[in-house]
């Protein structure tokens, strides 16, 4: 009897994915036929029928598919954790640089315990950040000068580029401690433009979205301070120079006492934080291990399957599933 793990992994592909043989193959990156040709021969070699059907359609485990099911993930997570322990001493040997263009924000706030999990895992490759405006990003991509791009998009792209949506970057208001507007339950911009304001450099969505927003109303903000870095606006606000607005994460962990934080979420929109790649490009395990990072929760095989080379970089991942 010659029992493969791809077929184990084929019928956990389909229960895990409710009985979906078309799930299942794209899952497994083949196709219908192929799948229910792998259960057709594991229930030949085992000499049971592992699922209940309903005509050409599987609804179900028989008694015996419930127990070859359990096995069967056991018998694969055995071997994961085989080519884990093959495997561990290998990616300590694998070098490189990965060039990755962000913004300042992203930086500071989201990346560096993404970056301390990263290096554990490939402590050999030099991770390589280059703080850029979104623009400088997205024609780094492009041009080949960065791997990976961590920013909200220009507002126009080629269909060279693979864009993945990474987290949604909500916005507040920021006001010293205080502050008139935080007696106000519903702001409008006809409110705000009382106020001074402390703004991003406009290369920078941040910047941009403050001016903008005000723009569509007709008006114009009263900008007193432009600057380039989320710590040197709070600054400028904690000292009552003027008002601003953030993405929230870069308030998660502040403790100055002389600065509050209003919800303005129905007046300036959340952009999305967008992965970008070039479509052509072959990316290293190690590249696709560090997008892995920036997607918790979704799906490898998603990710992979969006990739040219994914196939082979999923099989290569030095990350479990769930990471």
């Amino acid at each position: 009897m010659a029992i493969t793990l791809a077929q184990l992994n084929c019928i956990r592909q389909v229960v895990d994915n409710q009985f979906s043989v078309s799930r299942a193959a794209e899952m497994l990156f083949t196709t219908q036929p192929g799948v229910s040709k792998m259960i057709r021969s594991l229930e030949s070699e085992l000499g049971i029928d592992i699922f209940v059907r309903r005509g050409n359609r599987l609804i179900g485990l028989t008694d015996e598919g419930r127990e070859a099911y359990a096995l069967a993930r056991r018998m694969l997570q055995d071997a994961h954790s085989l080519q884990r322990l093959h495997t561990s001493s290998g990616r300590s040997e694998i070098t490189g640089v990965l060039h990755v263009g962000t913004t300042h924000i992203h930086a500071r706030y989201r990346l560096p315990s993404l970056t301390q999990r990263f290096l554990e895992a490939y402590p050999k490759v030099q991770l390589e950040y280059s703080m850029c405006s979104p623009s400088e990003i997205y024609f780094g991509v492009r041009d080949g000068t960065l791997d990976i791009g961590l920013s909200a998009l220009p507002e126009s792209t080629r269909a060279r580029i693979l864009a993945i949506r990474a987290y949604e970057m909500e916005r507040c208001l920021i006001v010293p401690a205080g502050h008139p507007l935080l007696d106000i339950d519903a702001i409008t911009f006809e409110e705000l433009a009382r106020w001074p304001w402390v703004v991003h450099d406009e290369r920078f969505t941040a910047g941009a979205v403050v001016q903008r927003a005000f723009q569509m109303q007709g008006m114009q903000p009263n900008i007193v301070v432009r600057v380039m870095d989320a710590s040197v606006v709070k600054a400028y606000v904690a000292q009552g120079i003027g008002i601003a607005v953030l993405q929230k994460m870069a308030m998660e962990d502040e403790t100055d006492p002389r600065l509050r934080q209003i919800d303005v979420s129905h007046l300036f929109p959340s952009p999305s934080a967008m992965i970008t790649v070039r479509a052509d490009h072959l990316l290293k395990v190690f590249a696709f291990d560090f997008i892995r990072l920036l997607l918790p929760g979704q799906p490898p095989e998603a990710l992979a399957a969006r990739l040219p080379n994914g196939k082979e970089l999923l099989a290569q991942s030095f990350l479990g599933r769930n990471d």
